[in-house]
Formats: C-alpha cells, sequence, structure tokens
C-alpha cells in the first residue's frame, strides 16, 4: 500500500511518541535513520505543510523568549493510521526493500509496534510470488538481453529472501 511517497511515512513515523517540531523531527532521522534516508530542511518543511494540508498533522505556534517562534506538530487519528497501514504492508517493488522496508523494521523495533514478524513473513511471501512470475517469464522468452534482464531480477529477489531469512527474521524474533 504506497498512498504517499515513503519519505511522508518516515516523518510521520519521528512523530509517533509525540508532537515535535521541524528541528527535533530532522534530529530523531538523522539520529536513527541516517544509514538509509535523508530529508533535506526544505523538503521536511514542504512535507509538514502538505500532510497539515492533507489532515494528518496539525500544528500550534509556540511562543519562545528571546527568539523566534516555532511550530510544533503533532500526529492527528488520520495521520496515526495512515502511518500503521503503512508499517504493516510489504513492499511491493524489490527496490523499496533498502530504504522502506528497514525503515519499517526501525519503527517497528524503535516504537514497540507488534506485527513486524507478520510483515517480514508477507514481504517474504511476496518476494516468493514475484520470483515465480519472473521463472516463468524467462522460460517463455529466447531474446538474450531479456533473459539477462530477468535473471538480473531473479538473482536480486533470491539475494532479498536471503536477507529476510538470514537477518530481518531474527532482527524481528530478537526482543
Amino acid at each position: 500500500m504506497k498512498t504517499k511517497p515513503s519519505t511522508e511515512y518516515a516523518v510521520l513515523g519521528s512523530m509517533f511518541s509525540g508532537p515535535k517540531h521541524g528541528y527535533e523531527i530532522l534530529k530523531f532521522i538523522k539520529d536513527n535513520l541516517n544509514s538509509i534516508w535523508h530529508i533535506a530542511p526544505s523538503q521536511l518543511y514542504t512535507i509538514l505543510k502538505r500532510l497539515e494540508t492533507e489532515g494528518l498533522l496539525d500544528s500550534i505556534r509556540q511562543e519562545q523568549p528571546s527568539r523566534p517562534s516555532k511550530r510544533v506538530f503533532s500526529l492527528k487519528t488520520e495521520g496515526r493510521r495512515r502511518f500503521m497501514d503503512w508499517l504493516h504492508s510489504p513492499n511491493r517493488h524489490v527496490r523499496d526493500l533498502r530504504i522502506e522496508f528497514l525503515a519499517k523494521l526501525f519503527f517497528f523495533k524503535n516504537l514497540g509496534i507488534p506485527g513486524a514478524k507478520p510483515l517480514v513473513d508477507s514481504q517474504i511471501s511476496l518476494l516468493g510470488v514475484s520470483k515465480k512470475r519472473l521463472e516463468h517469464d524467462l522460460q517463455g522468452h529466447m531474446d538474450p538481453f531479456v533473459r539477462l534482464s530477468i535473471r538480473f531480477k531473479i538473482e536480486t529477489i533470491d539475494a532479498r529472501l536471503s536477507w529476510l531469512h538470514e537477518d530481518a527474521e531474527p532482527f524481528v524474533n530478537n526482543k
């Protein structure tokens, strides 16, 4: 289920544990997801404005003595629901495992949300279906380049399946 760019889900997830102002959101993402994700300040404020316009966030202006005021953002019920829907959905595209799926595992673990194991199981199942479809497609093609590209996709899926079994499953099973 990909209804929003994934960066928006990382922003929603950063506020799952409570309200934050822009700098706190950037710091949360840098401190926790920097190995896979970078959000520029200008990108963050564009996203925050869009999420608030869509009714996923609330914000209040907070005055500070001797400093400019700041805007503090918090998740609305719909923002929390959308984040949870994204969190529990396997990634349709293999390329999204590198960033989105890793971020999902982080949020499950960091926020103490149950459901990481079913997500890993669903991801394994979805990749298995994709691999079978590609193997079937491979049988129907004689063009060497098409076969090369299909084999590349199959090998990529095999690598991701191996990682899911050898690394992701132990990670989610280790409380």
